[in-house]
């Protein structure tokens, strides 16, 4: 008997109606004779809701009480679709990230896994029963309740399809599968039918929000092939897999429209510290080196803890400054030629009037910064002028 492990997001569960259709995806995939683990999020707008409630309290909420609010948004889920399934004459249980055995460190809002006993999830398996589990939490060795940061729900999902040896994890999602780029800013991107795990962590890396990388990560280390699909259509999505094969050097284009850059001045390579202070509480940054001068790459939501950080280390450097009102956009891929896709990016925004702050070459693909009003003219130009408009299906050999 095979295991499979489904994740529903915000948007599928957002209402009971939509937690019917999403019940009727789970007992179809349970009369195929497979042991079936739904991780879900919490309905959508709940966590918005819960946030704005904090912030009428107080302007600086705990990050532990934070963990702790936000984290019943997914217990709510799991209940109401648990019932959903039993009035559908299913046997299900519902289970909270500590009851799934989901172990993480105490980075309280952004924790990792660090390990999954999943000896509870097996026996109820084992007792034919469909284990619902509250995604997007766990709880530290000192029994401390924590929340996984921004697609945490897909991390939870891909991590206990991994320690489960599952035959694979379907991401359930309001999109049917990954695009070239976003298809609501750019209307000729292009559903790519498969991906390798290498190519969808260039996505995730450079900025794409289908899939975090921690859950590309974790499905690449123990080969579970993960598929992303619609929970409103059927269809066949994308396959992303160790299995599959692309001939394209360019993949696709993704952009975060809020980025700010924070410039370390006169640093004379004291910022280790700074650097490492920021790895431990799981902030991710893109870096950019210049003489005495780090560039930090940095998203708008964390841009209170960064300068907290970076004030603590004033010793290691003479200043810093600020931008914001910035977006990111990256041309993702295999690029072989250094300098040559970089000039050509120069050059299409230059043509189109198109000011870039900073342009840079990485192993995943080369990105640029760019005023935030100028973002989705960008990645609708570079998506054109790197051949991924006007093909109606990006094939892949599976």
């Amino acid at each position: 008997m095979s295991i499979i492990v489904q994740k529903f997001g915000g948007t599928s569960v957002g209402s009971t109606d939509r937690m019917k259709r999403v019940a009727g995806h789970i007992v179809k995939e349970k009369e195929k004779g497979n042991d079936v683990v739904v991780v879900v999020s919490a309905m959508a707008n709940t966590t918005d809701t819960l946030v704005k409630l904090a912030g009428e309290l107080s302007d600086y909420p705990g990050k532990r009480e934070m963990d702790m609010l936000l984290a019943t948004g997914e217990q709510v889920t799991i209940s109401l679709l648990t019932m959903a399934l039993e009035h559908r004459g299913m046997k299900a249980v519902s289970l909270t990230g500590r009851q799934a055995g989901i172990r993480t460190d105490a980075v309280f809002g952004n924790a990792k896994i660090t390990s999954i006993d999943t000896g509870r999830i097996k026996e109820e398996l084992s007792n034919g029963k469909i284990v619902v589990v509250a995604g997007f939490q766990g709880v530290t060795e000192e029994g401390e309740l924590t929340t996984l940061g921004r697609g945490g729900s897909d991390t939870s999902a891909a991590a206990l399809a991994s320690a489960l040896n599952a035959d694979r994890c379907d991401i359930y999602t309001d999109v049917d599968g990954v695009y070239t780029s976003d298809p609501r800013v750019v209307p000729r991107a292009a559903k790519i039918d498969g991906l390798s795990y290498t190519d969808m962590l260039r996505f995730a890396t450079m900025g794409a929000n289908v899939l975090h990388p921690r859950a590309i990560k974790h499905a690449k280390e123990h080969g579970v092939p993960l598929i992303v699909r619609s929970s409103l259509k059927e269809g066949r999505g994308t396959v992303i897999s160790g299995k599959v094969q692309r001939n394209d050097a360019i993949v696709g284009v993704a952009l975060q429209e809020e980025i700010s850059v924070l410039t370390i001045h006169g640093s004379d390579g004291g910022e280790s510290l700074i650097l490492y202070d920021l790895d431990s509480h799981h902030i991710e940054t893109e870096r950019i080196k210049h003489r005495q001068d780090l560039a930090l790459i940095i998203k708008d939501q964390d841009v209170p803890l960064v300068k907290k950080i970076v004030s603590q280390y004033s010793q290691a450097y003479s200043t810093f400054d600020i931008r914001e009102d910035l977006s990111k956009v990256c041309v993702i891929g295999s690029i072989q030629s250094s300098g040559e896709v970089k000039e050509k990016v120069t050059n299409v925004f230059h043509d189109y009037h198109i000011g870039k702050v900073s342009v840079w070459e990485s192993s995943v693909g080369l990105s640029t910064i760019v005023d935030r009003s100028d973002v989705e003219k960008a990645a609708r130009i570079l998506h054109m002028h790197f051949g991924l408009d006007y093909i109606e299906s990006k094939r892949a050999i599976l």
